[in-house]
């Protein structure tokens, strides 16, 4: 079993850049660590504590809930670590009509996962499901509501051994194997994330299978027509290993691989519900850019929200402005609600066991968090007098550079037809200040972004 390695980064709040940042809570060791994806219910907020439980075998953990204000913290269930209460989840809650539903990764009678569903005032806890081998096992997903149905994936065995897709009624009868995982070309392969429901038709992404490294699919609601859209191959900057969700626009997804992309440690991807068009949005890396995104991105207007060790960022729908709201290695999927991001972390605080935070988007800056890249362009001197010198270490092919002043004008463009060497740039007519450029691929993918200041 693929074992949850995003687990393993620590809290490193290394001082917020430009957004303000709030912690709401700080856990102890008594009711364990936050873990997934918090859920907004009016002015409350959900989720999943876990806990390791020495020395027995299986974990265990709570749900709990907090004011967005970080006020009332309240514990909801304990698991207690018997079968049909047993806890040890990556999945967030999902709410209908005063009831949370969720799944636990190690829970049930068999062990292998449940599914549960509890009210929002604590009451009222029921074991809907327990999977087993012959239904799935180890579900690290949420689950996806649509009408009185829910619609989760497990990552191994049913029918071939690796994970499905299935459905189940909210009153935990009427559960569905809609389609198995078989792995393979036009398959896919251990599902760790969730389904994004769009009319009657279910996205999700495996780790694996496709071509090796996972794939992008989509299925109807009722299990019929299951299509593979797209194959990541490892190569070519596609990105391997996809963990999270997709994020739905209009006819457009979202998503992030942990793996693969330009320096190896992951990227941002868009791609057509249809399957069509592609697109390496940005590779990450760089020794000041977020690395390793296992979570999934958040939507807002023309802007996407996530995070990668050791920062969370924004950065628009087509790949440009590239920004770090806080330098803040989390664990889960972010939640933003209004112009504020909440999240957890599973260390760190005053307890060391994790906290809740609270992000405010509308106090980030514009150029001066823009990433820069200095493995991979070279910008020299820096700073200058409008005159200096460009070079991409690890480009050959031709490549078009673009400077932007700090009002978003474009006041400079240029085709570099040998990227690396290096290639003049003349912003002597500009005025002193810091501008921002962006390197550009003949397709139009982003290669990379920094900042140059200008003093005279």
């Amino acid at each position: 079993m693929k074992k949850y390695c995003f687990l393993l980064y620590g809290l490193l709040i290394l001082g917020v850049t430009n957004a303000q940042y709030t912690v709401l809570h700080n856990f102890n060791s008594i009711y364990g660590s936050p873990i997934g994806k918090l859920t907004l219910v009016g002015k409350e907020l959900y989720g999943e504590t876990y806990v390791v439980a020495y020395p027995a075998t299986h974990y265990s953990g709570s749900i709990f809930s907090v004011d967005t204000n970080g006020n009332n913290f309240r514990v909801l269930h304990v698991f207690d670590s018997t079968p049909g209460d047993l806890e040890f989840s990556f999945c967030s809650l999902t709410y209908n009509a005063g009831v949370l539903y969720g799944m636990t990764s190690e829970g049930g009678t068999h062990y292998y996962g449940n599914i549960f569903s509890i009210d929002t005032s604590g009451n009222n806890y029921k074991d809907l499901f327990d999977l087993d081998s012959a239904h799935g096992e180890y579900p690290y997903g949420s689950l996806t509501l649509y009408g009185a149905t829910l619609y989760g994936m497990t990552s191994m065995e049913a029918k071939y051994g690796a994970g499905n897709v299935f459905s189940i009624d909210t009153n935990g009868n009427g559960f569905k194997d809609l389609y198995d995982f078989a792995g393979g070309f036009g398959n896919g392969a251990q599902p760790y994330g969730s389904l994004t429901l769009s009319g009657n038709k279910l996205y999700g992404m495996t780790s694996l299978g496709g071509a090796v490294y996972g794939n992008i699919f989509s299925i109807d609601t009722n299990g019929n027509n299951y299509k593979d859209l797209f194959n990541f191959s490892g190569s070519g900057g596609d990105g391997n290993d996809p963990y999270g969700d997709l994020t739905l626009s209009g006819d457009v997804l979202y998503g992030m691989t942990p793996t693969g992309g330009f320096d190896g440690v992951g990227n941002i991807f868009s791609i057509d519900t249809n399957g069509n068009g592609f697109k390496d949005m940005l590779d990450f890396g760089g020794s000041n850019g977020p690395r390793y995104p296992y979570g999934s991105l958040i939507i807002s207007g023309s802007r996407l929200y996530g995070g990668g060790t050791g920062k969370i960022f924004s950065i628009d729908t087509n790949g440009n402005g590239m920004k770090i709201l806080c330098d803040l290695t989390i664990s889960c999927t972010l939640f933003l609600s209004g112009s504020a991001l909440y999240g957890t972390t599973e260390s760190g605080g005053t307890g060391n066991s994790g906290i809740v935070f609270k992000i405010d988007t509308s106090a980030v800056a514009s150029v001066n968090s823009i990433i820069e890249d200095k493995r991979t362009i070279n910008v020299y001197p820096d700073p200058s007098n409008g005159s200096f010198t460009l070079s991409l270490l690890n480009l050959n092919n031709p490549c078009n550079v673009e400077i932007y002043n700090a009002l978003g004008e474009k006041v400079y463009a240029k085709n570099l037809l040998q990227p690396q060497s290096n290639n003049s740039i003349n912003l002597i007519g500009q005025p002193t200040g810091v501008y921002f450029y962006r390197v550009l691929s003949e397709h139009g993918r982003l290669v990379g972004e920094g900042k140059v200041d200008i003093q005279k």
